[in-house]
């Protein structure tokens, strides 16, 4: 078999109504010469069946089944099998355009490039809610000096920062030179944000990451049930988890540590703000709300990880918000998140 140019990886759990559209748009590439590897990750319902199925039918399609083991090490065995040029992942309840890989290994050729990074869409019912076009499209970094201060933005935004939002860190978007992953034995940890990770050490050790202008991968982003929009009182030692993996590489950056740190706090004031939202917008009780967002006031990533962050340069919401929790007043925790998703839900 002569080498694909891209592998794309999908693991698979729990997804059956959405997966044959997922897998039809992989089909249905302009580039050809792919490899699909369908990862089912124990999935509980007809997932691996269907998988075989589409097996049998095309030769481009590989299923692999394994024991329930997370999205992450799912990618991990996705990896260890691809045999392409290049490999990229998309999520078995999301799908993609039909050029989406042609144009990124396009890209890829055109620039020499370890890492060529795309754009995606928000789609809400089968229409496009919101295009987000990656910020640096149209760019070519080359080397340390342009690379990595690009890779610190993945740790989290600077008080001086202007941009509300989180630079892009999404897998999904994107292809990675599969030689280059099996040099720097770059894998997925099981972590929650495990794409932040994993570019954090991508993005190290590429000499050539290209950004495009296209927006070609499609995200589900109905209010369907997932891993990340789900409470369990698992989430908080898993956010905590995270954040201390960010602060941990931090530390080993030589020349942009206090940067570097100072980019921890702020993500880890995000993450607060993003298992408030879980607990508030779940069906706990009353009490046992109030009770897990006291917890969170109290907990290292509320406490220790955003101590000594300038409170007063977050957005006036994130100020107010922040200033609540820091003082374990919960139930103005909850209005404060109420109040946001109310807002969301109008300007939607």
């Amino acid at each position: 078999m002569n080498q694909p140019k891209v592998s794309v990886v999908v693991p698979i759990y729990n997804v059956e109504p959405y997966l044959k559209e997922c897998v039809d748009s992989l089909l249905a590439q302009t580039l050809e010469d792919i490899e699909i590897l369908l990862i089912d990750d124990g999935s509980p319902d007809r997932c691996g069946e269907i998988a075989d199925e589409y097996a049998r039918k095309d030769s481009r399609i590989t299923a692999i089944h394994q024991k329930n083991a997370g999205l992450g090490p799912a990618r991990n065995t996705g990896i260890a099998h691809a045999i392409g040029e290049y490999v990229g992942f998309v999520d078995s309840d999301d799908w993609v355009n039909p050029m989406m890989f042609e144009r990124l290994y396009a890209a890829a050729l055109r620039c020499h490039a370890d890492i060529v990074v795309g754009g995606h869409r928000d789609m809400v019912r089968g229409k496009v809610r919101r295009t987000y076009q990656h910020p640096l499209a149209g760019q070519v970094l080359k080397g340390a000096d342009q690379i990595m201060p690009v890779r610190n933005r993945l740790f989290g935004h600077l008080p001086e920062d202007k941009e509300v939002e989180a630079f892009p860190m999404r897998v999904w978007t994107t292809i990675y030179r599969n030689a280059f992953l099996r040099e720097n034995e770059i894998r997925f940890e099981e972590i929650l944000s495990e794409d932040t990770i994993f570019n954090l050490s991508a993005y190290k050790y590429a000499g050539v990451i290209a950004f495009t202008y296209d927006t070609d991968y499609c995200y589900r982003a109905e209010d369907h049930s997932s891993i990340t929009k789900t409470f369990s009182s698992k989430k908080l030692a898993q956010h905590e988890e995270f954040v201390n993996a960010l602060g941990r590489l931090a530390g080993n950056e030589r020349f942009q540590y206090e940067q570097c740190l100072m980019r921890v706090k702020r993500t880890a004031i995000e993450y607060c703000r993003i298992y408030a939202g879980l607990v508030v917008n779940s069906g706990l009780s009353l009490e046992d709300k109030r009770k897990y967002l006291h917890e969170l006031s109290k907990s290292k990533m509320c406490t220790e990880k955003c101590e000594g962050y300038p409170v007063s340069t977050l957005p006036r919401q994130q100020r107010i918000f922040q200033k609540a929790l820091s003082q374990s007043k919960e139930w103005e925790v909850f209005i404060l998140v109420q109040l946001r998703r109310l807002l969301k839900i109008i300007w939607n």
